[in-house]
């Protein structure tokens, strides 16, 4: 009897914890841990970012996307979830990312630039930069 593969179901495995065992790089600029999948996450300025897949789709199961991949940038969830899970949406996404951008010069709460800064404010240095910014220099240190 052949079986017909409908969808992947991911459920809940208490992935945000924020212990001495992970520092802010990795949930703030890491692909995989927000739920993009293995890659590279590129700024390209502003709100705009590009997210380039280190996987190829899996497309003998019929999908466009990595298997490690549960969501888009957009926050489209690309995977079936169980009750009370989901991923990532968009403005999640933008959140913890823009947390991401802050991480070179302010490494963890013993800034006090990262304790005191208010959530909406933008930052005095980050809008001079130019040009695309790779994070895998910031998940890697």
């Amino acid at each position: 009897m052949e079986r017909e593969f409908r969808r992947i179901t991911w459920s809940h495995q208490y992935p945000h914890n924020t212990g001495r065992a992970r520092g802010c790089p990795d949930c703030h600029a890491d692909p995989k841990t927000l739920g993009l999948g293995y890659g590279t996450l590129t700024y390209l300025g502003g709100d705009r970012w590009r997210f380039t897949p280190a996987e190829a789709p899996a497309e003998l199961l019929g999908l466009d996307h990595g298997l490690s991949q549960v969501v888009t940038l957009s926050g489209k969830p690309l995977v079936h979830f169980r009750p009370g899970v989901r991923a990532f949406g968009a403005e999640d996404l933008r959140r913890i990312l823009r947390v991401g951008l802050c991480l070179p010069c302010h490494r963890d709460f013993s800034d006090p630039v990262m304790r005191n800064w208010p959530p909406r404010r933008p930052c005095p240095v980050f809008p001079l930069r130019s040009g695309p910014r790779n994070l895998d220099s910031i998940s890697k240190n």
